[in-house]
């Protein structure tokens, strides 16, 4: 399976533009079976109040009817952030995942983060519906949004539904770039999946985006990575039957024991509020 790893700078606030840079990016890319792109990419990530005007309903938008007329003009997947407008009118964090016959499915943040730079619960509405995996040729796939990285149980919970491919796509300033460098080699090799990590470049409001996309192998290796703060498309080949063949000689799913789960379940409830 060849998956491009678009790391690119999006247009803050030009839809259409954004759109233009995924053709273009899959155009060069040649024959691909997934291209994926980063958080809230098709907007850009530092919106603000524009998110109000730019949010997307997926059954309606004329954006999104866009962006699957590319996947079945090229043939190809497309995994790609976006704001959501839900039918409640909420707003979500959002990505997309689309075939290329354009059926789609559609994954929202769980965790927003509200530290440092990041106010996003000004905006979004956290996510807290069952997870589902996605299948792509008839492959399970698991994600995350960013901020939901460090939150295992979620990739633990992929694995366990059968995934074995985690997709996680960001909007990670610089200085949080070696940070999910660990954790995506983490997250990889406890779930012993293919992950797949996508971040965004630019300056936005003083912001710097740090790049540094990956791909990582089920042993937790890093086997394709691009470089820092900058755009750079890099494509990636892996044979899924790795997995497998990792899983029969590093059983770590085999050994879960849902008794710790439980634990962890009971140290949730017991905690202080």
């Amino acid at each position: 399976m060849k998956i491009l790893l678009g790391q690119l700078s999006p247009k803050l606030g030009d839809v259409e533009g954004n759109l233009e840079k995924i053709n273009e990016a899959v155009d060069r890319a040649g024959e691909i079976d997934l291209a994926i792109f980063p958080e809230l990419f098709l907007t850009g990530y530092h919106l603000k109040d524009m998110v109000f005007k730019l949010a997307m309903i997926p059954s309606e938008d004329p954006y999104l009817e866009k962006l699957k007329k590319i996947a079945e003009e090229k043939d190809v997947k497309i995994v790609v952030g976006f704001p959501e407008r839900s039918s409640s009118g909420y707003l979500y964090n959002s990505l997309i995942a689309i075939q290329a016959s354009g059926e789609e499915f559609i994954y929202r943040k769980r965790h927003l983060p509200t530290f440092s730079v990041f106010d996003e619960c000004r905006w979004f509405k956290p996510h807290s519906g069952s997870l589902k995996i996605w299948k792509l040729n008839n492959i399970g796939v698991g994600f995350g949004i960013c901020y939901d990285t460090f939150f295992p149980e979620i990739f633990r919970a992929y694995s366990l539904m059968g995934a074995k491919i985690l997709i996680i796509i960001s909007a990670s300033p610089d200085f949080s770039v070696p940070l999910f460098e660990k954790l995506c080699q983490t997250r990889a090799l406890e779930n012993t999946c293919f992950l797949i990590w996508v971040n965004q470049v630019g300056n936005y409001d003083g912001v710097g985006f740090g790049g540094g996309s990956m791909a990582v192998s089920p042993l937790g290796e890093i086997i394709v990575k691009c470089s820092r703060l900058r755009e750079d498309s890099r494509i990636v080949e892996i044979d899924l039957d790795e997995v497998e063949q990792v899983r029969y000689s590093r059983p770590l799913l085999r050994d879960v024991k849902r008794e710790d789960a439980e634990q962890l379940l009971e140290a949730y409830l017991n905690r202080e509020p």
